[in-house]
């Protein structure tokens, strides 16, 4: 502060003006010095009741934050409601959400409506970041750009109303499926077997194998074709058109070799039988598996669709209570949560159905097959067999070992072959020709000729000693052949077994004890819970929230493991070369313990 002479000679002249002068200076001073360090060391967002107490020493260092990104960030902007803030300052509504720091809504605070961006205020990174600043959602993921939730006052009952619907609008509508075109028509899976059969490629492939393969084996045996032709000798030596006449040749086959030869090939044609075996067997096997996976599409349908009839109704009781004013809006949003991921979860399901149909259509050969209903439930019972007589059956009668065997005879013929190769074949030639060379004289005459080939280089050594190993390959390959379907049967099995027990569990204890939970903790808290009083009770809302969301994923792993049970009894009917179900009861298998067995008393 500056003054002029003039008032300094007037302050110092007069006594009165000298003190008046020196205790408003010194008072100044004192409220400058108070009030800078109070200043410094209270953030701007922090309102003066919960302001830290002044510290006596110098607070200790903290790192610098870094500067906050100046790159442009994706705001979504949703239809704004007119919600204008009465009764309390805009920067006190903003700065505490609308809540007192007990939780409860301001008596007539009325922030940014529930539709419109929160604006955040740019973070000094001189100082320490609050509680508040640390507990912030980052505005990165998507759908949290969102103010508190906040209703009016109990006494302006239409604002009140209007806020709610806008907060908490009806849920989306259930989808529905498309009905069966025919509703009458029903498909067993006998059917579709049938229809596989009729109308996949993979039989007709498998079925002109097998002439492919009988075909090569008869001409395998086939005996060589003699060579006739014309012949002249030494025409024109003498003058005249010397011998003129036709000749034949022909190869005899020795040793067998024709039929030999004929021999191994009729094992191709076995294995091409086995061949079309199996892929008969693999067909209905996938057929199974996709008329299982419709069955199972169809359950988590029907399950999905009473979740949301479930989930919906709930939700609809705790958005009524929130109008008479019992609850609080957290309660029947979180539950608004759970009633719309129940319609996704039934979205999914309904996806999944069409999409496991369509596969069934493909499997059949008929891609444009139209929705038609199927008889059979995914809750149908499923046979009962045991490992031990299911690794006898299969190991018996699997195509995979029955061909490894006939390979085995099929390398020893080809050894047999390979040994008699070496020995010569015949070859025949014969000539009948007129001779000239005496004029006025012809004469017929005639030659013959028989000749082997010497096996004095080529002696087929190396042929035979590949046969040799042949042999031992095709051997070791019946017990890999062995290895491999066990192998698979173990994997097959166990989930066949694992998923049947889980299931059995699952329906007759985990869903039921769940279902009572939920039950008692939801009246309970109707009764002496929040949902009666609007107070903390001995069951909050948040039991609820569990006991729901407990429910739900019992329900989810329920529909999975009748998708792995189902999956692995096709498995087992493709290993154990069955058609029909009921070939797959071999043995059964005692049910699993309804509790653990109880421990010995201690003597």
């Amino acid at each position: 502060m500056i003054f002029s002479s003039q008032r300094m000679s007037a302050v110092v002249n007069c006594p009165r003006r000298r003190w008046r002068a020196t205790a408003g200076c010194a008072l100044l001073l004192l409220a400058a010095g108070c009030a800078a360090p109070l200043a410094s060391r209270t953030p701007p967002d922090v309102p003066p009741q919960i302001a830290p107490p002044l510290m006596t020493s110098a607070p200790p260092a903290v790192p610098p934050l870094p500067a906050p990104s100046t790159a442009p960030q994706i705001v979504r902007r949703l239809p704004a409601v007119d919600n204008t803030p009465r009764n309390l300052p805009a920067q006190a509504v903003a700065a505490t959400g609308g809540m007192e720091p007990s939780g409860r809504v301001m008596p007539g605070a009325r922030p940014v409506s529930y539709q419109e961006e929160v604006p955040r205020p740019p973070i000094d990174p001189t100082r320490p970041m609050t509680l508040t600043e640390r507990l912030q959602i980052p505005a990165e993921l998507p759908g949290t750009n969102v103010p508190p939730l906040w209703l009016p006052p109990l006494d302006e009952p239409e604002q009140r109303m209007r806020a709610i619907d806008t907060l908490f609008p009806d849920l989306p509508p259930m989808p529905k499926l498309a009905e069966p075109m025919n509703p009458n028509q029903l498909f067993t899976l006998a059917d579709l077997e049938q229809m596989a059969l009729a109308n996949n490629p993979i039989i007709a492939q498998a079925t002109a194998e097998i002439t492919v393969a009988m075909g090569q084996a008869i001409q395998a045996g086939v005996y060589p074709n003699p060579v006739i032709g014309y012949e002249a000798d030494t025409v024109g030596s003498a003058g005249t058109r010397n011998y003129q006449g036709v000749f034949g040749t022909q190869v005899i086959k020795t040793a067998n070799k024709l039929g030999l030869q004929r021999s191994v090939a009729n094992v191709n044609v076995m294995n091409a039988q086995l061949t079309l075996r199996r892929a008969r067997i693999d067909l209905m096997a996938q057929v199974k598996s996709a008329y299982f996976n419709v069955l199972v599409a169809q359950e988590s349908v029907m399950i999905n669709e009473a979740l949301v009839r479930f989930t919906g109704e709930v939700y609809q009781i705790q958005d009524d209570k929130l109008k008479g004013g019992v609850i609080t809006p957290y309660e029947p949003a979180q539950l608004r949560s759970l009633a719309v991921q129940a319609r996704t979860a039934l979205v999914q399901a309904q996806m999944q159905y069409i999409a496991a149909w369509k596969a069934l259509g493909v499997t059949l050969g008929l891609p444009g097959l139209p929705l038609t209903r199927l008889e059979g439930s995914a809750e149908m019972p499923v046979p009962r067999l045991s490992y031990e007589a299911a690794l006898a059956r299969m190991l018996n009668v699997h195509p995979d070992i029955q061909a490894a065997r006939n390979s085995q005879g099929q390398a020893r013929l080809q050894q047999r072959l390979e040994r008699v190769t070496p020995v010569p074949d015949v070859n025949v030639y014969g000539t009948f020709q007129r001779d000239f060379t005496t004029p006025n004289t012809p004469r017929t005459t005639y030659n013959v000729q028989f000749g082997v080939p010497l096996p004095i280089w080529d002696r087929n050594r190396g042929n035979i000693m590949s046969a040799q190993g042949n042999i031992i390959r095709t051997s070791e390959q019946i017990r890999r052949s062995e290895f491999d379907l066990t192998q698979q049967l173990v994997d097959a099995f166990n989930r066949f077994e694992t998923s049947r027990i889980l299931l059995q569990y699952n329906r007759d204890q985990i869903l039921p004890d769940l279902t009572r939970a939920y039950r008692g903790v939801y009246g309970r808290y109707q009764q002496e819970g929040e949902g009666a009083r609007g107070k903390a009770g001995p069951v909050g809302f948040g039991d609820i929230i569990v006991a729901q969301q407990n429910l739900t994923i019992g329900l989810a792993s329920y529909i999975s493991l009748l998708s792995t049970q189902w999956t692995a009894v096709a498995d087992l009917a493709r290993l154990l070369q069955v058609e029909s179900l009921s070939e797959l009861n071999l043995g059964s298998n005692a049910a699993p313990p309804a509790s653990p067995p109880a421990e010995p008393a201690a003597k």
